[in-house]
């Protein structure tokens, strides 16, 4: 036999030297993000028209406007919610009373994309492949800023579309939807510069987040008190709250968080130059003696990687329910004060019998939601394991697959219920400050309620996993976010009772007068149980998928 000699290079090769625009690299960049982008722009519209709506039902005439006036200048609540600002408007309301939560669902999905398309592909060594070819370090994160800022220009739309398709008024739509890119744009460049300093993912991820939750914190303590407004100034959580969008419509203060947003992600670009690919500016020194606590298993090793992101979820999510229970006084008073707001709760499913209670027991299903959104993140980082090639590594070491995502659920589990405890506390503490007629146990009950919808979204996560890889968060997070809203709004608009039932958050405990049901712990459960089970089976069958 002769021998045939190749004398032309592999496609492989020959793909892996040819130049690589910077248009394609934007466009590959936002192949890996557009899912959830879109979910985040379907999000804030939904959210934004739900609040309008919700606005004019609620609060029909002047009366009723006017004690929702003297409600926003309570300290307690306007700590969490802000300087009230033309609240008796459907626009100065919506973006009031649901400003807060959206750019607390902007930044944490701004930093976490930003992690994934910096150091997460660099971590996974993808990035080697394109600065391989003749692309600089710069011009890459470049192109991933600019994909970023794509994202947060139809954020800006998403904000602003709503309230001109509702006849709210064009100045102050714009204004909002133009200060919440803006604010997206902070936390993208943020994250960015955060990459270039920390490595590996995990940690970007942490420092990240801890300090958009320490930014966040700064917020409350500035709307504490009228002599503490001032550091409004200095937290982009604050810029926006200086808009005073549908009131003054301060345009000029837009400068705040692009000024901020073009210096982060030029600090960013110019470090980028300063380091090596896959190297980070800050490192672990190589004599610092290595900590071996929790490396004596695969699962062991997995809840390590996680602690410090659920230390930032844990502090975010308690100094909020710690708000809510501050709240409790003035939102009862209001509540005695105002049949109609008490109609529109009662509309809403919340028990009025007893309001200090109902109130409670309507906090933990709002906390619910980012219960489920956080075992959807947890069993997520999974598929980044998975994505980034480093499971590959694991799997080949004798471990059982289906035995591994079994333990691993669980530790998603586990993790979510001490989230559930510490948010407890905090709503406990908030209201014990206030001498809120509430007792223990009228807390913990309709708390623990929330573990069999843990279960079910676990469950979800898992399957979801184990069929469809690439979709294992965008599809809970969707479902999770679609059924409170229903439950939320859908009485609200008097929706037939068999749509409503379809959420999970509907059969959640509404103390005094509606416990959780047996039923309904036995269903979500089991559901989440079975879901888990098919996923499990379903990853031990499959191959493992790269990005």
């Amino acid at each position: 036999m002769t021998e045939v000699i190749q004398t032309s290079a592999p496609p492989s090769s020959i793909a892996a030297t040819a130049p690589v625009s910077y248009r394609a690299r934007v466009r590959w960049s936002w192949r890996l993000m557009r899912r959830g982008a879109m979910l985040s722009w379907l999000t804030v519209a939904i959210y934004m028209s739900v609040e309008v709506l919700a606005f004019r039902s609620a609060y029909p005439d002047t009366a009723s406007r006017q004690r929702l006036i003297e409600l926003s200048a309570s300290t307690s609540v306007r700590m969490l919610e802000g300087v009230p600002g033309a609240v008796d408007t459907a626009g100065g309301f919506a973006v009031w009373d649901g400003g807060w939560m959206l750019m607390m669902i902007v930044a944490a999905w701004a930093l976490l994309t930003v992690a994934r398309l910096t150091r997460g592909e660099e971590d996974s060594g993808r990035a080697e492949l394109v600065l391989s070819r003749p692309m600089t370090g710069r011009q890459a994160l470049a192109a991933n800023l600019s994909a970023m800022a794509l994202a947060m220009t139809g954020l800006a739309l998403a904000g602003a579309v709503p309230f001109i398709v509702l006849g709210e008024p064009v100045a102050g739509a714009l204004v909002w939807g133009a200060g919440l890119g803006a604010f997206g744009a902070v936390a993208t460049a943020l994250g960015a510069l955060v990459a270039q300093v920390f490595e590996p993912r995990r940690r970007v991820v942490s420092v990240g987040l801890g300090l958009a939750a320490a930014a966040f914190l700064l917020r409350v303590v500035a709307n504490s008190a009228d002599n503490r407004l001032w550091l409004l100034a200095v937290t982009p959580f604050g810029w926006l709250d200086r808009l005073r969008a549908f009131s003054e419509d301060r345009w000029w203060w837009l400068a705040a968080p692009l000024a901020a947003a073009l210096s982060l992600g030029g600090l960013a670009e110019l470090l980028c130059a300063r380091r090596d690919a896959g190297a980070a500016l800050l490192r672990s020194s190589a004599t610092h003696r290595s900590r071996l606590h929790l490396l004596g298993s695969a699962t062991a090793f997995g809840w390590r990687l996680a602690s410090g992101a659920l230390l930032g979820w844990a502090l975010t999510l308690t100094v909020s329910s710690l708000v809510f229970g501050l709240m409790a006084g003035a939102v009862i008073d209001f509540i005695n004060q105002d049949a109609t707001y008490r109609r529109m709760l009662e509309s809403m499913g919340m028990d009025m019998s007893v309001p200090v209670v109902g109130f409670v027991s309507y906090v933990t299903v709002f906390m619910a939601l980012p219960f489920a959104a956080f075992v959807c993140w947890r069993v997520g980082a999974t598929r980044q394991e998975e994505a980034a090639g480093r499971l590959d590594n694991l799997l080949v070491r004798g471990v059982v697959r289906w035995r591994w995502l079994t333990v691993t659920t669980v530790h998603a589990v586990v993790a979510a219920t001490m989230l559930v405890a510490v948010t407890g506390v905090g709503l406990w503490a908030g209201a014990r400050l206030v001498d809120a007629p509430v007792t223990g146990s009228q807390i913990v009950e309709p708390m623990a309620g929330t573990l069999p919808l843990i279960a079910l979204f676990t469950g979800i996560s898992v399957l979801v996993f184990g069929v469809a890889p690439r979709l294992t968060v965008a599809v809970p997070v969707t479902l999770a976010v679609l059924g409170y809203l229903l439950d939320t709004f859908g009485s609200l608009f008097k929706w037939p009772d068999a749509v409503l039932t379809l959420s999970p958050f509907r059969h959640l405990a509404r103390l005094p007068g509606q416990p959780m049901t047996a039923a309904a712990v036995t269903v979500m459960t089991a559901a989440g149980v079975l879901a888990a089970t098919v996923g499990i089976v379903a990853f031990a069958r499959r191959d493992l998928r790269g990005a």
